[in-house]
């Protein structure tokens, strides 16, 4: 009879002939100092069934402090050398301490530790163990996600804190850390939560990484950029539409439903004031010659546009100065 509670492989499954312990059972083992392996007969479940005894998983691990572990990550094979492992991971130190708790499944014929994780998410880790490098891979938000909660995981904090400092840092438009990365972290932390929340709510990876300055604005077949610093500092229409979520400030694109020609005067008049007073004369002459009804129209919508971009005073009134003049000229 197999006892109650061990792993039975047959020849002819994946781990054929495999000596395989459900890391379940892993403290009565510790306690007995043994491992129990089993191998059955095709012809039964119980028939051929033997038993040995093994060296314990930590003793295995722990005699090996100065050679290489070889880990098999969903399939794809790493050899790490013990103090790489363990001087990051709390998961890894953990383990080859003998503290394992974890229901992972462990090829003893091959001597691989076999870790069911993403091995991609997991190459990432392993080049911070290895040299302190943090990163994530922005092409990739998906792979950055599974990066992150993998790096929990496993106890990486060190990685962790580094990319919960940067997001603080990038979120508040920073260039550089108010504190250290500990403290910035801990305002992560106080801000968010956790980091699964941070993912679910797409703070992470996106405001990890830095934030693009230029604003794509549509207007319906024409498109403008624009300073999303200077759109947020002189507009308090555009700082709530850019700041009102932490991370609506990566936000790429603005779409328009006021006249092309309209948008580009005022534009204008946010980023670069000495050439709009140009820009009005070339527009006012080029789309309606003399017209003055239409000029008067004009300037009617660029003054409604600016009221409701809720400009700072003082700079309103030197926009409607540079407006006026040109209307008068």
């Amino acid at each position: 009879m197999v006892p109650q509670g061990a792993r039975a492989v047959r020849k002819g499954d994946l781990f054929r002939n495999a000596n395989i312990i459900q890391m379940s059972d892993y403290s009565s083992l510790k306690r007995r100092r043994t491992c129990v392996t089993y191998d059955v007969d095709e012809s039964g479940d119980n028939a051929g069934t033997r038993v040995r005894q093994n060296p314990t998983i930590d003793g295995r691990l722990r005699g090996r402090s100065s050679t290489a572990l070889e880990l098999n990550v969903g399939g794809t094979k790493f050899q790490v050398s013990r103090t790489t492992l363990t001087e990051s991971s709390s998961y890894f130190e953990a383990l080859v301490s003998g503290r394992w708790k974890e229901r992972e499944r462990i090829d003893e014929a091959d001597d691989v530790l076999f870790i069911d994780q993403d091995p991609a998410a997991f190459e990432i880790l392993l080049t911070y163990m290895r040299c302190g490098l943090v990163y994530l891979p922005r092409e990739d938000l998906y792979l950055s996600k599974k990066t992150l909660m993998l790096a929990e995981y496993l106890g990486i904090n060190g990685f962790l804190i580094t990319v919960k400092a940067v997001t603080v840092k990038n979120i508040s438009r920073r260039g550089d850390y108010l504190s250290d990365e500990t403290s910035e972290a801990a305002q992560f932390d106080s801000r968010f939560g956790s980091l699964r929340l941070a993912v679910e709510k797409e703070i992470l990876p996106l405001c990890f990484f830095p934030p693009e300055d230029a604003l794509r604005i549509r207007v319906v077949d024409r498109t403008f950029y624009a300073s999303k610093a200077v759109l947020t500092e002189k507009s308090g229409y555009f700082s709530r539409w850019l700041t009102s979520n932490p991370k609506d400030y990566w936000r790429d694109e603005y779409i328009s439903g006021e006249n092309a020609d309209v948008m580009e005067v005022v534009l204008q008049m946010l980023t670069c004031p000495n050439s709009a007073f140009t820009t009005m004369t070339e527009k006012f002459h080029s789309v309606s010659g003399q017209n003055v009804k239409f000029r008067h129209f004009y300037v009617q919508a660029i003054l409604t546009y600016l009221d409701k971009l809720q400009l700072p005073v003082d700079f309103r009134d030197n926009c409607v100065q540079t407006i006026t003049h040109t209307f008068n000229a």
